[in-house]
């Protein structure tokens, strides 16, 4: 018998949390809204709620490196991170990467061309102290993120 009590305290309890349970509202004259069901923020989305990113083109190679760049000079280092800074900082731990830009205040990019995944690309990176370091060279993107670098100072 304790058993089952125990069973229904934990289906109610499971049914209350995920919004399954409804409370009848007839006696206040209120119409009662079905709950939403939670879902852990960490959880998979349902196939009701996937979006179609999957189905969708990688971004191109320019823009890619565009956003890195935009990512660095807004001090979004997490993002530029995640968009290709711990492939081309290979073997450099996340602040390793974040502090190879503690002495830059912005960088400037000059899209040269576009050859397939192959973004040649010119530098202008102001530096804290008001002087430039210029630099020029490739990205390689892969999958909407960058996969390899070669640049070099001018």
């Amino acid at each position: 018998m304790a058993v089952m009590l125990g069973l229904a305290v934990v289906l109610i309890g499971i049914g209350a949390f995920t919004g399954i349970a409804q409370a009848n509202s007839a006696s206040s004259g209120a119409t009662a809204t079905p709950a939403r069901p939670w879902t852990a923020p960490w959880a998979a989305p349902s196939a009701a709620h996937r979006t179609v990113a999957g189905q969708q083109p990688a971004p191109d190679p320019a823009t890619v490196v565009q956003t890195y760049f935009r990512a660095v000079n807004d001090r979004d280092f997490v993002s530029a991170w995640a968009l290709g800074g711990r492939q081309h900082i290979a073997g450099q731990s996340y602040d390793a990467f974040v502090r190879t830009f503690n002495t830059v205040s912005k960088y400037d990019v000059t899209i040269e061309s576009v050859q397939g995944n192959k973004v040649t690309v010119r530098l202008d990176a102001a530096l804290t102290d008001e002087t430039h370091r210029h630099y020029t060279g490739t990205y390689t993107v892969g999958d909407g993120v960058i996969v390899a670098a070669d640049i070099r100072p001018v």
